[in-house]
């Protein structure tokens, strides 16, 4: 089969390299679209076919027909409206309208220059809210390529795979059944040993200047002044002002964190990435937090508080005068982000979440847990799951009484795990045992789904 893999910077572009190079001891075929000149460059020294998006965005057309490229694209592909492909791009996102149409439409006629080329069987725009990625996925969808998306999870397989989907249930209802005694002694141990290491999924998010950072910086602005002049994705200053920024919101942050959470009762809220793919793209009903927070906490019963902390990755991101209006609150309480998750949950009646694998830990220890987002996880019966923001005031008073089965969570842990595979997305996991794990996963995913009809999401 012929792979096409979608990347945007080096390190990604490195990583999907050396995978593409095992992928081809196995017998199939890859072909790269990337969108730094430098990543291009060094594929193709490494022997392997690859066009550098942005030249190509570039090469589409020099008098376009906007308007006229606009309804073709809206008429073909699962979108509503051009802008939906280019709404949480980063770097873009303040441009004038007409500006970013006209990117969306030579986006397009690059990629589909690049598939047309390319013939894949199978697209990996690994997940994101770039247009390039929006863009190719939409792509494959119509021509009935197959593509996946791929999450990092807690289970001992830790890559949740889609095939031809964005999101969704991580399995099928009936994948929640009775546990073999193999089976339940495995779960066992897995959530037993989770539980006594009791460590955070991801590292905290750090600001300082080190050594490596300030490689990567000098780097970034070689590489920007030269080979990569048009990577608007490349951009060296961002270091120096997330630097600024993130340190000053800590320090004004210090002053509003609780050093103990409540001598109350409390359901804990774990504050999600402010800005998560799933968040801005997926489920952007959720991305007002301060609403959510509050609405939970004006529907507790007198004498419960909400505890919240901030996500690991999202330190010195979060908005102070958010968090300010929240600590105000009289029953909510912000915590020092590196207070132990784990031991918030113990301590909590409840844990309410929009999606947070937070939930899926609260589940160890068998918390009730009320969910926003329809997490993977959700929809099992292990979870109160809310459909729409109204129930609310309802669900969470009834949240405090719910108890849910420990033997159905543990059923709903088995399944998990058997529908989950081996590897980490690059950025998580550079080595060379994560490229043969990704390799051997992508290998057998292809070799399951390559034939099923794709189906476009928006």
């Amino acid at each position: 089969m012929r792979f096409l893999f979608t990347t945007l910077q080096f390190a990604e572009t490195d990583f999907y390299g050396r995978v593409s190079r095992r992928l081809e001891q196995m017998g199939h075929e890859c072909v790269h679209a990337v969108f730094s000149s430098q990543g291009a460059e060094q594929l193709r020294a490494d022997g392997f076919t690859a066009w550098c998006v942005a030249d190509l965005i570039g090469e589409a057309g020099r008098d376009l027909d906007v308007a006229a490229e606009v309804r073709r694209i809206e008429a073909v592909y699962d979108i509503p409206a051009i802008r939906r492909v280019h709404l949480t791009d980063p770097p873009v996102r303040n441009r004038p309208e007409a500006e970013l149409t006209e990117r969306s439409v030579r986006h397009f006629r690059a990629l589909e220059r690049v598939f047309d080329e390319a013939q894949p069987d199978v697209l990996v725009p690994e997940v994101g809210r770039e247009t390039m990625r929006q863009v190719a996925t939409l792509i494959a969808g119509a021509r009935g390529v197959t593509y996946f998306y791929f999450y990092l999870t807690i289970f001992p397989n830790s890559l949740l795979l889609f095939a031809n989907h964005a999101y969704g249930p991580i399995m099928d209802a009936e994948e929640v059944r009775e546990l073999s005694a193999e089976e339940r002694d495995e779960v066992g141990t897995f959530i037993e040993g989770y539980k006594e290491r009791a460590k955070p999924i991801y590292r905290h998010r750090k600001s300082r200047v080190r050594p490596d950072k300030l490689r990567e910086f000098a780097r970034h602005i070689r590489v920007s002044r030269s080979q990569d002049r048009d990577n608007e994705y490349l951009r060296p200053s961002q270091f120096v002002k997330n630097y600024a920024r993130l340190n000053g919101r800590r320090a004004l942050l210090s002053r509003l964190y609780d050093e103990a959470p409540t001598d109350r009762p409390f359901v804990y809220f774990p504050v999600h990435v402010i800005d998560d793919f799933k968040i801005e793209a997926l489920i952007p009903h959720c991305a007002d937090q301060e609403f959510l927070i509050k609405l939970v906490a004006d529907s507790l019963p007198q004498g419960y508080d909400v505890v919240l902390k901030e996500h690991p990755l999202s330190l010195g991101r979060n908005p102070v005068s958010m968090l300010r209006r929240l600590s105000r609150m009289q029953n909510v309480r912000l915590v020092h982000p590196e207070t132990s998750s784990h031991e918030l949950i113990q301590r909590a009646e409840a844990v309410t979440v929009i999606s947070s694998t937070v939930g899926l830990e609260a589940l160890m220890y068998d918390k009730p847990v009320m969910t926003m987002g329809k997490p993977f996880w959700s929809g099992y019966g292990v979870t109160l799951d809310l459909e729409s923001f109204r129930e609310v005031r309802d669900t969470v008073p009834r949240l405090l009484d719910w108890k849910p089965n420990p033997e159905r969570i543990r059923e709903f842990f088995g399944g998990a795990m058997r529908s989950t595979y081996p590897g980490k997305p690059g950025l998580q996991d550079p080595s060379d045992e994560n490229v043969r794990r990704m390799a051997g996963t992508l290998d057998a995913a292809a070799r399951k789904h390559a034939a099923e009809p794709a189906a476009a999401t928006a």
